[in-house]
């Protein structure tokens, strides 16, 4: 391994897919790069369907305090193992309070990125030991009153993450088959988080009762159970077809007829692609709010009814909410500008 070895570390599928892009970068411009991940189904399965060597790291803290407080020190402890044996230059990571606390005990700059202003507790144990902030300009203002300025440089650029690895999708209707599935069929849905810091505990999913509305109008839905809450009541559901295994998210947006999901991500990333996103999430949150904006289908509900009257329309004719995005994926910019420009200058 080579001197300048860059730390990416990932804690969701999500941040999985941004390590795993952000690897084959930084490997093209000369680094190595480690990969610590989360121990967790989606998140592994990402890296390993990409390719990508990981150090898993850690586990979920679940829904107590008292839980995620002890699930970070011991993956403190671990973090700094792997990091004293690879001695990495940087650290590159979406608000990650264990990893940010290791890199900044060990003197090594942390380039922090984020999209969730509303993640409180994770963006305060985090932000204010970046090197460097790079976040979208459709979120600066809510992510800057994370940052201590004198400390911190905080860059912005006009687009979001996901365009890193939307841009160079490429559909393959074959892996959806796989799983038994006729493309533009089948509608996703992803049920709420429950158990993070920022997310109410619910008794049951309003996700997931939209699930039994889709197959009453004939499409297959298709469950992506975060926890084995959802999946005991995703079972119950007529016709789904319940994803027990990690699948890798863009393949089965991108061939839906819609994505439905009590978070953001999977909605975001359908709708970048052209497939309409609906959200359950509590918030609108202004990369949304901009993205709806420039015309793509993304759609938030602040109930079940407006969500159901939403999900009707799209099952009755999926093609007047489809939408040719690739022109409208050019008027945003990636992050990865600045983050090899952050990486040149702090390794030196």
């Amino acid at each position: 391994m080579c001197a300048n070895v860059i730390w990416l570390d990932a804690s969701t599928a999500k941040r999985s897919l941004l390590s795993a892009v952000l690897s084959r970068l930084l490997r093209s411009e000369g680094y190595e790069t480690i990969i610590t991940v989360r121990s967790y189904d989606y998140s592994i399965k990402v890296l390993e369907d990409l390719g990508e060597s990981y150090i898993a790291v850690g586990v979920h803290g679940g829904g107590s305090l008292r839980g995620k407080l002890i699930a970070d020190i011991g993956r403190m402890v671990d973090l700094e193992v792997v990091v004293e044996e690879f001695s990495p230059k940087i650290l590159i990571s979406y608000p990650s309070p264990p990893a940010a606390r290791v890199a900044f005990g060990l003197g090594i700059p942390y380039i922090a990125l984020g999209d969730t202003p509303h993640g409180i507790a994770m963006n305060r144990l985090s932000y204010p030991l970046a090197s460097v902030v790079i976040a979208s300009e459709f979120i600066a203002d809510e992510i800057e009153r994370f940052v201590l300025k004198d400390f911190t440089v905080m860059e912005t650029f006009r687009g979001i993450d996901e365009v890193l690895w939307v841009r160079e999708y490429k559909p393959n209707p074959a892996n959806v088959e796989k799983l038994g599935l006729k493309p533009f069929t089948y509608i996703v849905f992803r049920p709420e988080e429950f158990k993070a810091h920022y997310y109410s505990n619910i008794e049951s999913s309003l996700v997931l009762k939209l699930a039994e509305k889709a197959s009453s109008l004939g499409y297959t839905p298709v469950i992506l159970p975060r926890y084995r809450e959802h999946a005991i009541q995703a079972s119950k559901v007529e016709n789904a077809v319940v994803l027990d295994k990690p699948f890798y998210g863009p393949d089965l947006e991108y061939h839906s007829a819609a994505v439905v999901t009590g978070g953001i991500t999977m909605a975001r990333e359908a709708a970048l692609m052209g497939a309409p996103g609906i959200t359950l999430f509590d918030r609108v949150i202004s990369i949304d709010a901009a993205l709806s904006k420039m015309g793509f289908p993304i759609y938030y509900a602040s109930s079940y009814e407006e969500a159901e009257k939403l999900l009707t329309s799209i099952a009755r004719d999926p093609q007047k909410y489809r939408v040719d995005t690739r022109r409208l994926l050019e008027n945003l910019e990636s992050p990865w500008p600045l983050i090899i420009k952050w990486v040149r200058k702090l390794v030196k």
